[in-house]
């Protein structure tokens, strides 16, 4: 009886303890709040999605850390960060494309210093991203350089390719064009046969006020007069391309195009939603964008096209500089969006936070979270362990919806173990498309240049950055819009008005920073 009864005292002594070990468990939890780009895909919830469940039983159960992912709009991300920076609400991990934004909080003090967390818990994480990537990331405020934010490691360099309709070229029995004469030539014939109907828009181009003048480097690029252009110009005129002796040549040919009817009448409004429907309803005949966005499964441009205009296709070229133009083509650094841990945020979560990205770089990691399930997202695999078939969001069903670069946002592009692993994988992605994809990879590489960023802040860069943005928009749109015999005029108006905004003051700062050494990148002619 005393056995039986020190048996049931002991077994309510376990029960009794039960609730305080489980607490004791819940208490060893932590929670990070991840940033995720929301780009408003149907069927893909960017809280409740198969990635974010991966990373929940793969990372955080087995390290007790609750990772949330906090949606933000892909196309506001800038704007949204900055005010919850501002706020004290960011996220516990925060990425942004805006390294100026990033540079004016580590001046503040307002980002956290990743060294002493990167040595501790980030060894693989340093070792994937490697010190060409990681320099990107480090700047001095005064105690010698420090790693503020980790640079994505970016697999493909390319930028921008320009896409014209295969189909139209063959009907109109012309060949690709290769400089601005031919190309002006096919969007007058395309106009006046109508090839898109009644909606025909030869040239499709409308106005990205975030950054008014990407997508128009290429073209500027090409006329400009390199015999007036030194070194110190180049650096010094980073971000300001137009103000570079012949850059407004090729402005002058967009602002013919337009008087002449073969541009969208949007010109000049942000109207990514009526671009998106005249791109696959087969109305538009020639438009500039990232080197793969012909065929990217998130807008299906040439997908939807070929449904909705049978034979109907795109394929890239290089025709919008002079006929006897150089072909320089800025490149993205091998550093892709910035990183960061605000300041804010506590040491555990900080630790949980490196220990996140640190385990997303391992290959079994980057693997799932770019490649899916296999069943689901794909279905066989070539004798590299690269998915032959993977799906196109829109034909995965809305359990295994995923975004490969953001789910991984450390890595831009597909990862797969080498350049050359990872170069085929990229055409491989885009089935059916591959010869024209690695056409544009090709074209897109051609002349590339690295393009110009600064080892220290330009402070009057985030001074006046916001109302240059503005004014390029004016400039952008007034220029192409006004009439012909305007055009010099509009041109120096407005291109004073940016310099007495603060572009005087910004290309000042450049031109000292080259002097002082403090830059990266180089000039495309000195290669010469």
């Amino acid at each position: 009886m005393k056995k039986f009864l020190a048996l049931v005292c002991t077994l309510c002594l376990l029960l009794t303890a039960l609730p305080l070990t489980a607490l004791a468990a819940d208490d060893d939890w932590v929670t990070l709040n991840v940033e995720m780009y929301d780009r408003s895909i149907a069927g893909f919830n960017v809280e409740d999605c198969w990635q974010l469940h991966y990373i929940q039983e793969n990372f955080g159960n087995p390290n007790h850390i609750k990772v949330n992912w906090i949606p933000v709009s892909r196309w506001e991300e800038g704007t949204i960060l900055s005010t919850r920076l501002a706020g004290g609400t960011a996220p516990d991990i925060c990425m942004t494309y805006g390294t100026d934004l990033v540079q004016q909080y580590i001046d503040m003090g307002g980002i956290l210093p990743l060294d002493d967390l990167l040595a501790e818990y980030g060894q693989e994480l340093k070792a994937f991203l490697g010190d060409e990537v990681l320099q990107y990331g480090q700047y001095d405020v005064g105690a010698g350089k420090e790693q503020y934010y980790l640079p994505a490691r970016r697999i493909i360099v390319a930028t921008q390719s320009m896409f014209i309709r295969k189909d139209w070229l063959e009907k109109l029995g012309m060949e690709v064009p290769t400089n601005v004469e031919e190309l002006y030539a096919y969007l007058k014939a395309a106009k006046e046969q109508k090839l898109g109907g009644e909606k025909t828009v030869p040239y499709s181009s409308d106005l990205y006020a975030a950054d008014p003048f990407y997508g128009w480097i290429y073209q500027m690029d090409a006329f400009l007069d390199y015999s007036k252009i030194t070194e110190e110009d180049w650096v010094a005129n980073h971000k300001f391309h137009y103000m570079l002796p012949g850059a407004k040549e090729a402005l002058r040919w967009m602002n013919k195009f337009f008087n002449e009817g073969l541009v969208s009448d949007y010109f000049g409004i942000e109207n990514s939603k009526q671009t998106d429907s005249d791109r696959v309803n087969g109305y538009d005949g020639f438009w500039v964008g990232n080197w793969d966005a012909a065929w990217r499964m998130e807008k299906s441009y040439a997908q939807d096209l070929a449904k909705n205009v049978p034979g109907a296709s795109w394929i890239a070229c290089d025709p919008f500089k002079p006929e006897s133009g150089t072909t320089p083509h800025e490149s993205y650094t091998a550093a892709g969006q910035a990183i960061f841990i605000p300041a804010s945020v506590d040491e555990k979560v900080a630790v949980a936070a490196i220990k996140y990205l640190n385990w997303m770089c391992k290959p079994e990691s980057l693997y799932a979270l770019q490649n899916g399930e296999k069943g689901y997202n794909y279905t066989t695999v070539n004798e590299n362990n690269i998915p032959t078939d993977l799906k196109n969001i829109n034909d995965t069903d809305d359990a295994h919806k995923m975004h490969a670069t953001d789910g991984a946002p450390i890595c831009n592009g597909y990862y797969y173990g080498s350049d050359e692993l990872n170069y085929a994988a990229t055409a491989m992605d885009f089935h059916g498309y591959e010869d024209v994809v690695a056409d544009s990879l090709m074209i897109s590489n051609n002349g590339a240049y690295e393009p110009i960023s600064f080892t220290r802040t330009i402070q009057s860069r985030i001074d006046y950055g916001t109302t240059i943005i503005s004014k390029e928009a004016e400039l952008l749109v007034q220029v192409v819009t006004c009439k012909p015999e305007d055009f010099d005029a509009t041109w120096d108006k407005y291109t004073n008005e940016i310099l007495s905004a603060g572009g005087q003051q910004i290309i000042d700062e450049q031109r000292q920073a080259y002097k002082d050494g403090a830059y990266r990148g180089f000039y495309p002619m000195a290669q010469k």
